[in-house]
């Protein structure tokens, strides 16, 4: 029991040291591609909701740049044309899923929360990638909060945002989970 106790002890004091953490500052770009989501799922759209990704071929010259840089000085051969092809498919087959699960989450919303078309983003939070190069933006966890035409609040997740060319858009899946959030009394 005192286990217990104490975990459960640990376990609110990180949820209060983590409810006091500044929040990630939202670049007005990313701001404007998270709207651009919404929009795209509200529509239905999923050219555009298409468009809010990174393309499998942008993404797998950014893919091939860095496998050459890696071969420059790596101790062993990279095929770089196998790493290029290999995040190429990588990549078609994430927006596939990405698609497929917009498409569940249209329809559960629809079916639970009323009007797909009256869905508002209420926030966005992001998480910056510790772990990408100094020279890369990227932000990791990317949480669309929601609020659905019945009140209730909603939460979507993104892979990752990154900056490939100047250009903010998504890459990675949109991940498996729609999330209610329930308020406070």
């Amino acid at each position: 029991m005192k286990i217990f106790l104490t975990l459960f002890a640990v376990s609110c004091l990180a949820a209060s040291v983590r409810a006091d953490e500044p929040k990630t500052p939202v670049p007005p770009e990313l701001q404007a591609l998270a709207e651009s989501l919404v929009n795209a799922l509200r529509a239905p759209d999923d050219a555009a909701l298409a468009a809010c990704w990174h393309s499998p071929e942008v993404l797998a010259k950014r893919k091939e740049a860095e496998a050459q840089a890696q071969a420059a000085t790596a101790a062993t051969e990279i095929n770089v044309s196998k790493e290029r092809d290999k995040e190429q498919r990588r990549r078609e087959k994430d927006m596939t899923v990405t698609l497929h699960r917009v498409g569940q989450i249209r329809a559960l919303i629809t079916k639970n929360f009323g009007d797909l078309a009256q869905l508002k983003l209420e926030e966005l939070e992001l998480d910056l990638d510790d772990d990408a190069p100094e020279t890369d933006s990227v932000y990791e966890d990317v949480e669309l909060h929601l609020v659905a035409a019945d009140g209730t609040k909603l939460r979507i997740e993104v892979d990752d945002a990154v900056r490939v060319d100047g250009v903010w858009k998504f890459m990675g899946r949109l991940e498996d989970k729609l999330s209610i959030e329930l308020t406070e009394p």
